[in-house]
């Protein structure tokens, strides 16, 4: 990848005079971005350790919404009114929509100036359903607890069911590895990311997808469709009575810590990084104090198990979203790598695998200016970046402790020829001097 950095770093030198490079030889650009506040404590890590030679960057952790209308809007005041600058990039565990693509690359919109955006997977993710005061459970351990306590098994028509409001007491859920409701009567509480949420894209993918059929009913009036904003699925957007909203991964973290403490029995659905050391290693990780514990899920497209069995309960590790999103393929092709809708795999309701899995995506521009007070150049820092976050051992270190896997390999190798590069010949690259010129003069 250094000699995609040395072509980048050539085309740049072009168009800058002598005396300017001179001058700059001694400062670094400055990167704005933000967005998902399921990534967040990841890249933040990884700005840490980024070297300084090479760019300095500022990750405002708010959610993924918020990080797509302040990228498609180069607008730095959606990350808080005292924001200025250039976005330089937004992260989105939820896919940039068909409408939002077209609206940016249409008439007046800002690829005509700041050149085609391009969105391509950062980290895949599972998105786990955290527990507290649950039944116990007959589901699989996970992998690094030393307790080896059982996890709690949801099914679909469990997930469909609780999360519509049609199952409201523990002993209405149906354990699938019994056959037999839980025998806790407890009224459950549903905790939920009341913002925009990529989160909430990921789980609303999955219900969408299993949710409405003869085995998997819903409440009344409920239609579950991909959406960041959970409360749509309810009519007149409004949530049930059991049903509490927060803001960011970190505000339904603490509101269940909090029904913990309370004795209130309660779910909900966060990234790994927010549950307990078991999913995510990482001591600085929010998962670290919360100790949340997760449900196992039965994969229903899995081959049907004995009676009583709980082999095909599939707990929320990183290695199991992985299986999951790997059976999916990048685009190879010039036509279809250029729409970047492509480069987002819908492991929806996957063959194997977790369930409930996805990818976090990064958002950044093809094209950037580089004003003579920048060497290197912002194109180039965010390339080095990128390297680093797919290549540097240290980087991918933070990604796995945080619960998540880098890219799978057909993907990587994807992302590199195509944007990190120009192996494939697509011109798609960062900085690709044939399209980052004249009248795109690059964000």
């Amino acid at each position: 990848m250094k000699s995609s950095k040395r072509k980048i770093c050539s085309a740049v030198a072009l168009v800058l005079s002598a005396m300017a490079a001179s001058a700059a030889m001694a400062q670094t650009p400055s990167l704005i971005g933000g967005g998902s506040s399921l990534v967040g404590p990841s890249i933040n890590a990884e700005i840490a350790i980024f070297p300084s030679s090479d760019g300095s960057i500022t990750y405002f952790t708010s959610s993924s919404g918020v990080g797509q209308t302040a990228f498609l809007n180069n607008e730095a005041s959606a990350f808080g009114a005292t924001v200025t600058g250039t976005v330089d990039f937004a992260n989105s565990d939820a896919a940039l929509s068909a409408s939002q693509l077209s609206a940016y690359t249409a008439s007046g919109g800002l690829a005509a100036t700041n050149g085609p955006l391009i969105q391509i997977p950062y980290i895949v993710t599972p998105i786990t359903i955290p527990l507290v005061n649950a039944p116990t459970g007959t589901g699989p351990s996970l992998p690094l607890d030393t307790t080896n306590t059982p996890t709690v098994a949801l099914n679909d028509a469990d997930l469909c069911g609780i999360f519509s409001g049609a199952l409201t007491n523990w002993n209405q859920v149906v354990n699938p590895d019994t056959g037999s409701a839980y025998s806790l009567n407890a009224p459950i509480t549903v905790v939920y990311r009341s913002d925009n949420s990529g989160t909430t894209d990921l789980l609303t993918r999955h219900l969408a997808a299993v949710c409405g059929t003869a085995s998997t009913p819903v409440a009344s009036g409920v239609t579950f469709v991909e959406t960041q904003n959970f409360k749509t699925v309810f009519p007149l957007a409004t949530a049930p009575s059991n049903f509490i909203g927060e803001s960011g991964s970190s505000g339904v973290a603490n509101e269940l810590t909090t029904l913990r403490s309370a004795s209130t029995a309660a779910i909900g659905y966060l990234s790994p990084d927010y549950t307990n050391s078991s999913l995510a290693t990482s001591t600085t990780a929010p998962a670290a104090t919360n100790n949340l514990s997760v449900a196992s899920l039965l994969n229903s497209n899995l081959p049907t198990a004995p009676a009583g069995s709980n082999v095909n309960d599939i707990v929320p590790t990183a290695a199991q979203a992985n299986t999951a999103v790997k059976s999916f393929a990048p685009p190879t092709t010039k036509m279809l790598a250029k729409a970047q809708a492509n480069w987002v795999p819908n492991a929806n309701n996957p063959t194997t695998g977790y369930p409930i899995s996805g990818t976090s995506n990064i958002i950044v521009s093809q094209c950037y200016a580089n004003p003579a007070a920048n060497s290197p150049s912002p194109a180039l820092a965010v390339v080095d970046f990128l390297t680093d976050h797919y290549e540097n051992s240290s980087f991918i270190s933070i990604v796995t402790s945080n619960g998540f896997t880098t890219v799978p390999s057909n993907y990587l190798t994807q992302i590199e020829a195509d944007f990190l590069g120009n192996s494939s010949g697509f011109n798609l690259d960062i900085g690709d001097s044939t399209v980052c010129s004249g009248s795109v003069t690059g964000r």
